[in-house]
């Protein structure tokens, strides 16, 4: 369908004037056929022309304001609408799309694109599906996907305000991973109760597809030792049956080190200080003793090398981080090494801890990540073959602003790598990627933003955060205010590991829908057995004839 006519071009950004009675919308994707070259182009704004003197607009006004119909002379000549919009790609001759390095011609006509132009921009090519592509507000049938294997070591940041969709996105990550033929693994921790079983009736969780039975962990303080835990639930009048792999969430003091508390950043170098010291000094039973022992008795322990107020701050500090009902003295089994050999068999581990503090989530995370990044790096520096057979583990962090702002990694002037800087500088080589997730990625440091080469960009409207996030992306000038206007679960996905060269506008898919999906085929898979079952009946009931 025809959709104008280009009026001006100016490097990559072209204007058209729109026909009369055509809507266009911000994120349209259109093209210009010009010669043996297609030119893809997205809308990014408008621009109404005028040709009205300002006596004729304040008449015109005027009439308007007081219901009087307009007469404008020669309108289509002095009045028109026009629209903004970016070249993104061209198609040759050869079918293959390719980054524009050559503009159509004026008054060239604008038009929609069809099937085939958008299955040229290899939007489709990958094996994580996200959603469909989105032309302004209208969702077509074309999948959107990236390429796992060359996003995922790459890292992905993934930003939106509170309630637009983060949520549900992460959810869809991990149904991918659990339909992934073991390529994958995926730890993600849960404070908020949504990823097991949605959190409430409106919501689904993981255990609601049926391969939560062969791929997910459930890490968890609901079971007492490591067994297959049971769930049911109702769907259209059929109780369906979970069976998944738990273990208990019960980490012992020795499997932690001063590196995992002076990660998490709540440290002052002094209390750090005091952490080595007493590691060296007692070895695995440090942090037993750091809890049990008096203040004075530690004191006198470390040759009074260390102040007394900075050991009573630094005890508070890892009770409060300790808490309850995570870290113990003692543990009777190792969930560590569990998760471990989850990660290496290409699961989705999920670490369900609704009641924990933001102190003991952050302890958790780091711990969890430093001893994957350790079993990795190990993996690949002793048994290189076996490492290359290993999937590629995808760690999802929630509120990643709490790990990598410029207040986390820069103090006193200096940077200081945590766990997760690291893995976002060196995990590629190691098979490791960063999900980063966050609500507020003007906080970030700038060189993390560049380091996560897919972005995921959801509604964001306070401008900090996107101007953060459009400064150190390609592809994203002069979407601003599409940004800005995102509906919840709409989106702009950047992704250059998996061959796309702009910024594609999608809709993510709704996990509820994609695991209804499943739900229903199992649903009739199991009404037909039933019929097969009744017909038995009646058959053996009526005897043979």
């Amino acid at each position: 369908m025809k959709v104008g006519v280009i009026v001006w071009v100016e490097g990559i950004i072209v204007k058209f004037r729109i026909r009369e009675g055509i809507r266009v919308e911000r994120g349209d994707l259109l093209k210009v056929v010009d010669g043996n070259t297609i030119y893809v182009l997205k809308v990014f704004d408008f621009k109404p022309e005028s040709l009205l003197t300002a006596v004729e607009v304040a008449r015109l006004s005027h009439r308007r304001s007081n219901d009087q119909s307009l007469e404008i002379f020669d309108r289509p000549l002095r009045y028109y609408d026009t629209a903004l919009a970016q070249l993104i790609a061209e198609i040759g001759a050869d079918g293959r799309a390719r980054r524009p390095v050559s503009v159509p011609h004026l008054f060239t006509e604008v038009e929609t694109l069809t099937k085939q132009e958008l299955r040229a921009l290899n939007l489709d090519n990958g094996d994580i599906e996200l959603g469909y592509v989105r032309m302004g507000r209208k969702v077509t049938n074309f999948r959107v996907t990236i390429s796992g294997e060359r996003a995922f070591p790459h890292h992905i940041l993934i930003t939106s305000i509170t309630g637009g969709g983060k949520t549900n996105l992460g959810k869809v990550l991990a149904w991918n991973i659990l339909h992934s033929d073991n390529k994958y693994s995926l730890i993600l921790i849960d404070t908020e109760n949504e990823y097991f079983d949605g959190g409430d009736v409106d919501h689904l969780g993981l255990v609601h597809s049926p391969n939560s039975e062969k791929k997910l962990l459930y890490v968890t303080n609901v079971v007492e030792r490591p067994c297959k835990y049971e769930y049911r639930f109702s769907y259209r009048g059929i109780i369906f049956r979970r069976i998944v792999n738990a273990y208990p969430l019960k980490i012992a003091y020795d499997e932690l080190h001063p590196e995992d508390f002076i990660e998490t950043g709540e440290f002052s170098p002094q209390q750090e200080a005091f952490l080595w010291l007493l590691w060296r000094r007692l070895q695995e039973s440090w942090l037993e003793r750091l809890v049990k022992e008096r203040v004075e008795v530690l004191y006198s322990l470390l040759n009074r090398d260390v102040p007394k107020n900075t050991i009573t701050a630094t005890k508070r500090k890892i009770a409060y981080m300790l808490g309850d009902r995570v870290f113990t003295p003692e543990a009777r089994y190792d969930v560590i090494g569990a998760i471990l050999k989850a990660v290496a068999s290409g699961s989705v581990i999920l670490v369900d801890m609704p009641f924990a503090t933001e102190a003991q989530e952050k302890l958790l995370a780091v711990l969890l990540a430093r001893r994957v990044f350790r079993f990795y790096e190990g993996m690949r520096k002793r048994e290189p073959i076996s490492w290359k057979d290993m999937p590629i583990v995808l760690i999802m962090v929630e509120e990643a602003h709490r790990y990598l702002s410029k207040a986390a990694l820069i103090r006193r002037g200096e940077r200081r790598d945590n766990i997760f800087s690291t893995i976002s500088k060196r995990g590629r080589k190691y098979k490791i990627g960063l999900c980063a997730i966050t609500q507020m990625p003007g906080d970030l440091e700038e060189t993390i933003i560049r380091q996560q080469l897919t972005k995921i960009v959801l509604p964001l409207p306070t401008r900090p955060d996107f101007m953060k996030v459009v400064n150190y992306t390609p592809y994203l000038d002069g979407f601003e205010e599409e940004i800005k206007n995102l509906d919840r679960g709409e989106g702009l996905l950047i992704s250059p590991p998996s061959g796309m060269k702009f910024a594609v506008p999608f809709k993510v898919h709704s996990y509820e829908e994609l695991v209804r999906r499943e739900l229903n085929k199992e649903l009739a898979l199991v009404r037909s057995r039933l019929r097969v079952k009744k017909a038995y009946s009646r058959l053996y009931e009526g005897g043979y004839s």
